[in-house]
C-alpha cells in the first residue's frame, strides 16, 4: 500500500482536521497532560501506523507499556527506545528516537538565548557526537528492510530526479516521482524554481554510512534522504558542520546567509512525508529526509493545541 501525502501550513491543519474524529476517539481530552506540547508514546505510535500502514499491524497496550507491530515483530516503546521484549527492562542502554513537533518555518538564529547558543555549541562538538548509547536498530530493521548494507541495498532502486540519476529505498519511489514530475511542473512558470533545478551540481541519495565510532546510520543510509546541492553557493552557508570547521558562531548564520531551494520546493517535498533540514538548529539545507511520521505527530498535536486554545481537555 502506498503511503498518503503530508501537508503543511495550511493543508496541514485542513489534514489535521480530517483526522480530528480519530484523533479524539484514540487520545482521550482529559487529564489536561494529553494536551501539552510533550510527545507521548500511544501518539508517536500510531502516527507511525498512519504513515506506514503497509507496515505496521498494530499499536496495543500490552504487559503495562505501549507496543508497535511491524511486520510480525513486537517492540515496546521503552521509554522511547523501541525495544524487543527481551531487552525492554534495558533501556537505559539504548538511545532513544528523536520525535519532535516539525516546525512549519525555520529557526531565527536572532531568537536564540546565550543558553541556547551554549547548548548548540555542547550538542556541536566532536566529544558530544561521539557520547553515549546507540540505538537499538531492531524497530528500524523492521520498519525499513534491514540495517545491514546487504539488506538495505536489496531494497534500493535506481530512478531520475530533476535530471539526475540517484538511488533511493523502493518504498519512497512513488513519492520521488511526485515530487520530479511537480517540481519540473512548477518551473514552466515560475522562474526562481527553474533557475533552482539550472543551478543543481548533484543529487545524492543512498549512500551507506556509518557515524565514526558507533553503529548508527544516517537516513542516507537506509536510502531515505535526497541531498541537493547547487554548483555555487555565493558565500553562502548551508550545513552547520561546514560552516563550524570556518565560523566558531556557525548558530548564529542568518537565513538569508544561508543557501536554501525555493519555499514551494520545500513545500512539495513536505507534502510528500519528507522534513527538511534547514528547520533544524544543526542545520542542512540540502538535505531532505522521509519522516511522514513526524508530520503526523505535528498535526495530532496541532489538533490538541487548537481544542485546548478553546478550553476544551485541560487547564
Amino acid at each position: 500500500m502506498e503511503q498518503r501525502p503530508y501537508y503543511t501550513g495550511t493543508k496541514k491543519l485542513l489534514a489535521a482536521l480530517s483526522i480530528l474524529l480519530l484523533s479524539i476517539s484514540l487520545y482521550p481530552l482529559s487529564p489536561s497532560s494529553q494536551l501539552r506540547p510533550e510527545i507521548h508514546a500511544r501518539q508517536v505510535l500510531e502516527a507511525y501506523r498512519r504513515s506506514y500502514p503497509d507496515r505496521v499491524e498494530a499499536v496495543t497496550w500490552q504487559n503495562d507499556d505501549w507496543t508497535i507491530q511491524v511486520k510480525g515483530e513486537l517492540f515496546y516503546w521503552a521509554k522511547g527506545r523501541l525495544l524487543p521484549e527481551e531487552l525492554r527492562d534495558k533501556w537505559q542502554d539504548y538511545k532513544p528516537y528523536v520525535f519532535y513537533l516539525y516546525p512549519d518555518e525555520p529557526p531565527d538564529p536572532k531568537s536564540y538565548t546565550q543558553e541556547r547558543i551554549a547548548e548548540l555549541q555542547r550538542i556541536g562538538s566532536a566529544e558530544h557526537q561521539m557520547q553515549g548509547p546507540d540505538h537499538h536498530n531492531g524497530f528500524r530493521s523492521a520498519l525499513y528492510g534491514g540495517v545491514r548494507r546487504g539488506e538495505i541495498e536489496q531494497q534500493i532502486v535506481q530512478t531520475r530526479f530533476l535530471g539526475k540519476s540517484i538511488s533511493i529505498h523502493g518504498m519512497i519511489q512513488n513519492q520521488v516521482k511526485r515530487i520530479d514530475e511537480r517540481i519540473r511542473a512548477l518551473a514552466q512558470s515560475d522562474q526562481e524554481v527553474a533557475q533552482f533545478i539550472k543551478n543543481i551540481g548533484t543529487i545524492g541519495g543512498y549512500n551507506w554510512r556509518e557515524i565514526r565510532g558507533t553503529s548508527r546510520i544516517s537516513m542516507h543510509s537506509f536510502g531515505l534522504a535526497i541531498d541537493i546541492q547547487p554548483r555555487k553557493l555565493g558565500g553562502k552557508a548551508i550545513y552547520w558542520q561546514w560552516e563550524q570547521e570556518r565560523n566558531p558562531n556557525w548558530m548564529l548564520v542568518s537565513q538569508s546567509s544561508r543557501w536554501s531551494p525555493p519555499e514551494k520546493v520545500i513545500q512539495i517535498f513536505e507534502d510528500e512525508g519528507f522534513v527538511w533540514g534547514g528547520k533544524w538548529d544543526l542545520y542542512d539545507h540540502m538535505h531532505f529526509e522521509y519522516r511522514p511520521e513526524l508530520h503526523e505527530i505535528s498535526a495530532l498535536y496541532g489538533i490538541f493545541a487548537t481544542l485546548q486554545s478553546y478550553g476544551i481537555g485541560g487547564d
